[in-house]
């Protein structure tokens, strides 16, 4: 439920890349580590077919401000989460 509260930030830094790169499209795996707090300790591309850093840079950055529920007894929680990123209609 947090991913897709912010994921119009995600698809915000994919399109402002499409404008000037029309073909890119691909799978962004990012790796992050939510802290006791619900705050990110970090945020990473893990793995990507997009190969843009541009984008994957912007996703990461965006990602850190990102405010996941608290974990219980304040434990970190590794993920790793992929966005599927392709232009709108295809």
């Amino acid at each position: 439920a947090t991913i897709a509260k912010y994921i119009s930030q995600v698809r915000r830094c994919y399109e402002t890349s499409l404008k000037t790169n029309p073909a890119i499209q691909g799978l962004v795996e990012v790796s992050f580590m939510i802290n006791g707090t619900g705050m990110l300790d970090y945020s990473k591309v893990k793995r990507t077919t997009l190969k843009h850093a541009e984008t994957e840079k912007c996703i990461t950055t965006k990602m850190m401000n990102w405010k996941f529920p608290k974990p219980k007894g304040g434990v970190k929680v590794p993920v790793n989460y992929p966005f599927m990123l392709r232009p709108v209609g295809r």
